[in-house]
């Protein structure tokens, strides 16, 4: 029983696995929210910054944050939420100066 239980509750917290993926919400701004089950917040938000930065690399251009949220989730137990605005930009890009 002890084991039945063990596995259901690995389950559960797997499947609160989750990524929207990249959305496209401007001419060059993107968002990308993620929950892990572990790491808590600061975790969500380093997978969340991690695939912006592979899909502006993809791009051949730059990711610029634009606003980042992140919080533990409802269930608590190291769960983490995130969500980041960001922008893809060309390496010469004028908003990229001082950053």
């Amino acid at each position: 029983m002890k084991r039945a239980t063990s596995i259901i509750l690995l389950c559960t917290a797997l499947a609160g696995c989750a990524d929207t993926g990249v959305i496209k919400v401007g001419l060059d701004r993107y968002t990308v929210s993620t929950q892990v089950p572990f790491g808590g917040p600061t975790s969500a938000k380093g997978q969340a910054l991690e695939e912006a930065n592979s899909y502006c690399d993809s791009k051949g251009q730059v990711m610029l944050l634009d606003s980042a949220q992140s919080h533990e989730c409802a269930l608590h137990g190291g769960c983490g939420e995130a969500e980041i605005y960001f922008f893809c930009l060309d390496h010469g890009d004028h908003r990229l100066k001082g950053h």
